[in-house]
């Protein structure tokens, strides 16, 4: 299918769009993460994470090239229901939409797009199929894939949920589609589940066996509570689990400044080479 048309200027208050397929059934579930400010917000404070947290180990090089080569840039966010925006004030405050927010402002010269394909409360098993179908059809050019935390909730082995991880990185791989990673949230109840420690170490283990990037958000998210930035009651809405929109925030900043990294050399050689 072909590239969806460009979104409307990102700085349109409350500007929020559906991205609706005419194929019907899980393509016509997906959504464009639309910029816009959040209305009756106050400055936002800072959000800082050490700069090895940020730093995805491994290259994205269908990313770059797309970027390299001036074209339109288009991400799938692909989880449940941290992705989807579970405990955010609206879906612009949503960490695919502020990803997006970040992205053009990073890079005014191009033009992204994020569709949000988060769905509250799935597996990893259950995003695969989504992942062999919707995901493959939408032809991005990188998948943020966050997944483990309802697995690990629900006491799924560590080895299934790492075959499953391992089947949807193969379909991704056979696409030609790069991936990064995203890990579990940093909230109470984590301790309380004898496997989590587990999935953290899989999830790095799976990064570094398939050379995977891995954002590790659940040591992103400890950091801005250990070093006193923030509070975790500031971090997490009030049922304690999901994110608000403090963390959407600050987890599409971390996203944005982890792939700029990347991405902001080769922005400053085209800068550099054009004709004054």
């Amino acid at each position: 299918m072909g590239r969806l048309a460009s979104l409307s200027h990102p700085y349109l208050l409350g500007l929020l769009a559906a991205l609706t397929l005419p194929t019907g059934g899980a393509l016509a579930q997906a959504k464009l993460a639309t910029p816009a400010v959040i209305q009756g917000q106050e400055t936002p404070r800072s959000c800082k994470a050490p700069s090895d947290l940020l730093r995805l180990e491994w290259p994205l090089p269908r990313l770059a090239e797309a970027f390299k080569r001036g074209e339109d840039i288009r991400i799938v966010a692909l989880g449940s229901s941290s992705t989807q925006g579970a405990g955010a004030s609206s879906q612009a405050a949503s960490y695919p939409a502020r990803l997006l927010v970040e992205l053009r402002g990073r890079f005014p010269q191009h033009k992204f797009e994020v569709i949000n394909l988060g769905i509250g409360g799935q597996l990893a098993s259950d995003m695969l199929p989504r992942l062999r179908t919707t995901v493959v059809a939408l032809q991005p050019d990188l998948v943020i894939w966050q997944t483990g935390v309802n697995d690990a909730i629900r006491g799924v082995k560590i080895s299934d949920f790492q075959a499953t991880v391992e089947s949807g990185l193969d379909v991704l791989k056979k696409a030609q589609i790069d991936v990064v990673l995203l890990n579990h949230q940093y909230y109470p109840g984590a301790a309380r589940l004898p496997n989590f420690p587990g999935y953290l170490r899989m999830m790095k283990q799976i990064s570094t066996d398939r050379k995977i990037p891995l954002l590790r958000r659940y040591e992103i998210m400890q950091h801005m509570v250990t070093s006193s930035q923030y509070s975790l009651d500031e971090l997490l809405a009030p049922d304690k689990f999901h994110l608000n929109d403090t963390s959407y925030r600050c987890l599409g900043a971390a996203v944005a400044d982890a792939l700029a990294q990347g991405l902001l050399p080769m922005a400053v050689k085209a800068t550099a080479g054009r004709a004054p």
